[in-house]
């Protein structure tokens, strides 16, 4: 007869703590219960709020938006209309890896930019400015998630 697996223990984790391992404040975390966007797991008999597992899963998925610079109104749609959090956290590494490989070309191309300054030679502006195309990412954000111009 096979073994069956026993639940794992739902672990909490107090408002003080989640703000101080994400680098938010308590009161944004309070902010973001207010507005709907992320509930508490429970609230104590002392009035601390406490998230569990899901909680934080849907705070990083709040806070990665908020790093992309997506406005709070549609940081709620979003998180709201996609309630598989394994998908949206995969659609998120495409994001980062995307972000990061644009980085990596602002970080090649300054780092030729200086090299040209030291050495007197002339650069491209192609070179200059590759990776540079900010409006590459806004474009895809928009279509994907119907975000209006602010």
């Amino acid at each position: 007869m096979p073994t069956q697996r026993s639940a794992q223990p739902a672990t909490e984790w107090p408002i003080n703590a989640v703000a101080r391992l994400t680098g938010t404040t308590a009161r944004a975390l309070r902010h973001f219960g207010d507005i709907g966007i992320l509930a508490p797991s429970r609230i104590g008999e002392n009035g601390y709020r406490y998230y569990d597992r899901d909680g934080l899963i849907r705070l990083q998925r709040i806070l990665l938006l908020r790093q992309l610079e997506v406005p709070m109104p549609a940081i709620i749609e979003i998180v709201s209309r996609e309630p598989d959090a394994a998908a949206a956290l995969e659609r998120q590494i495409g994001r980062l890896r995307a972000e990061r490989e644009r980085i990596d070309r602002q970080l090649d191309a300054v780092t030729r930019t200086l090299a040209a300054v030291h050495e007197g030679t002339a650069i491209e502006p192609a070179d200059m400015f590759d990776g540079f195309n900010h409006t590459a990412f806004a474009s895809e954000l928009e279509p994907r998630w119907s975000l209006g111009a602010e």
